[in-house]
């Protein structure tokens, strides 16, 4: 019962995938609220986003919207930080510093994905069945 529970959940999964938009993939250019310029990529789709710098860092929008560099906190979930981000060239010693410290192209920790896909199930009207 259970392979077949997985199963199904598998299949809804990829049928879901197979229907989500995926985000613009041309460069965006923006100017930052401290005057910075910054140009990334738009990554994910209607339910999981997040932006690449044209180098490779993770990007995540703060609680004011605003995109700072991305990082894995202790408990491996993806958030932002508190730098804003910035184009290579326009980067301070205290953005350098920080980026040497965390890894290009990160992503979203399994528990964040877990609720991502709780989310796109809902919105395709299905629910996951709980094992008995």
């Amino acid at each position: 019962m259970r392979k077949l529970i997985l199963l199904l959940f598998l299949l809804v999964i990829a049928v879901a995938q197979s229907v989500a938009v995926p985000a613009k993939r041309s460069p965006i250019t923006i100017t930052q609220p401290n005057g910075k310029t910054l140009t990334y990529f738009l990554k994910g789709d209607e339910v999981i986003s997040w932006c690449e710098t044209l180098d490779g860092y993770t990007l995540l929008g703060n609680a004011e919207s605003v995109l700072c560099y991305a990082y894995i906190d202790e408990q491996g979930n993806l958030v932002a930080s508190n730098i804003v981000a910035c184009n290579l060239e326009e980067r301070n010693v205290e953005e350098l510093l920080f980026l040497q410290k965390i890894e290009k192209k990160l992503f979203f920790g399994e528990k964040q994905m877990e609720v991502f896909n709780q989310r796109r199930m809902q919105m395709h009207g299905l629910t996951p069945q709980r094992a008995e």
